[in-house]
């Protein structure tokens, strides 16, 4: 007669069933500290590098390329995955200038940074992959989008909360193991806050605002599975965060997500949809006197930022002529050299024309994976996701070039897991029964 099992052998017995975490459970990780953590707070001994989101994504990396070491290989013809391929050759473009960075006589200063450029590619790529390959059905699909939706909601209401207290906040917050100056939070325009919740900057803060803005609206309009006080929140916190960011990346971000979603929707839907932003447009202008004079003044011909960007055109060619093809190195264009408020712009200075196209191609790539993906699915809310995606990758893409994105973790981080997901929505698409895990 066999003897019990003792209850050390029971707890090692259910350990060795565990599944290891899916890509939804990884993602939401690497979401809460990229938007949770105020971005200038990392782990002191690892500079940097030091980002905790970063560190998620860096370990998702080795996460990815074990999984694909220890995976045999697959018979007959798989389908071409082009935003993976794109996410490659970017990395091929950015190893590329980082060798010719190597072999040029730049300083000492620029090639510290190009190594830790090199960290900060691999976390985004990391996370890339890991969202294009790791979650394995619709169901698990959409509790990340509700997710993120959430946090998103959470995130536009700090911001409205310092646009109407003038205080960060954030700057007070002490996180346990993690160090940073604290001077994030807040900044000014014409007498009036720009919030940047935990982000470095108001700019950053609309990219993220704007980019998850089109998953709200389609959850709040497709999905039912919630009460409507969930699924509508995150829209009107974010929409009248957007307004009041005295930003205006954010205002033609937004206006773009409305554009590519607004055909799309019930003609009941449409209707109520302008006349809440019409009735919001007239709450602003009495509820904040000076807005939208404001708002119309950053369209102006004289608005001292345009004046700024266009002003450092003629510079950046000349250091983009240096070396057209590769560039000068990932990360070694450095705000000392100039500010360029571009970041196509920048990324043709820093890895070439070859770079550049990469990045371009990674943006299309997501965007045409996504809308081509939504014939695969017959339900909502995921046959309305595809566009969503393709509103939030082109609110992204069209905020790269009026700030250098890539040296704000939660611009890039966000743009990059997006691309991810839409890899990953038409490969659910494509096989609707894959299972959970990397693929």
């Amino acid at each position: 007669m066999a003897s019990a099992a003792t209850p050390r052998e029971m707890t090692a017995a259910r350990s060795s069933q565990l599944s290891p975490p899916d890509g939804v459970t990884v993602l939401t990780c690497f979401a809460v500290l990229l938007y949770l953590v105020p971005a200038d707070r990392r782990i002191e001994a690892l500079g940097g590098a030091g980002a905790p989101a970063y560190l998620v994504a860096l370990v998702a990396l080795l996460w990815w390329a074990w999984h694909h070491l220890q995976k045999p290989a697959a018979s007959g013809r798989q389908q071409l995955q082009w935003v993976r391929v794109a996410a490659f050759l970017f990395v091929g473009a950015c190893l590329a200038s980082y060798a010719k960075a190597a072999l040029t006589a730049l300083p000492a200063a620029d090639i510290s940074v190009a190594d830790l450029g090199l960290v900060r590619i691999a976390a985004l790529v990391g996370i890339l992959l890991v969202a294009n390959d790791a979650i394995g059905s619709e169901d698990r699909f959409m509790v990340l989008i509700r997710r993120l939706t959430l946090f998103a909601g959470l995130y536009a209401t700090l911001g409205l909360f310092q646009f109407f207290t003038g205080m960060s906040i954030v700057d007070t917050w002490q996180i346990p193991g993690l160090s940073g100056p604290g001077e994030n939070g807040i900044g000014a325009r014409s007498g009036f806050v720009r919030s940047a919740a935990t982000a470095t900057h108001p700019l950053e803060y609309a990219v993220v605002l704007t980019m998850m803005l089109p998953f709200c609206l389609t959850v709040a309009i497709r999905d039912r599975s919630r009460p409507a006080f969930l699924r509508w929140f995150p829209v009107a916190v974010i929409t009248l965060s957007t307004v009041l960011s005295v930003t205006r990346s954010a205002l033609l971000a937004m206006a773009a997500v409305y554009l590519v979603l607004f055909p799309s929707w019930p003609p009941v839907v449409r209707r109520a949809a302008g006349a809440t932003l019409a009735l919001g447009a007239v709450a602003v202008y009495v509820a904040v006197p000076g807005m939208a004079g404001t708002i119309l003044g950053m369209f102006s011909a004289n608005d001292s930022s345009i004046t700024s960007r266009t002003d450092s055109y003629d510079e950046a060619i000349q250091f983009f002529l240096v070396s057209p093809f590769v560039g000068r190195g990932f990360g070694t264009f450095l705000p000392a050299y100039r500010i360029l408020d571009n970041q196509y712009l920048v990324s043709a200075v820093e890895i070439g024309i070859v770079g550049v196209l990469a990045l371009l191609a990674i943006v299309f790539s997501a965007m045409a994976a996504a809308y081509s993906s939504r014939r695969l699915y017959a339900e909502e809310p995921m046959k309305a996701m595809g566009l969503a995606l393709v509103a939030s990758m082109l609110a992204g893409s069209l905020n790269f070039a009026l700030f250098d994105a890539f040296a704000f973790p939660q611009a890039c981080g966000t743009v990059f897991m997006v691309a991810g997901l839409c890899g990953a929505y038409a490969n659910i698409g494509r096989n609707p029964a894959m299972p959970s895990g990397l693929s």
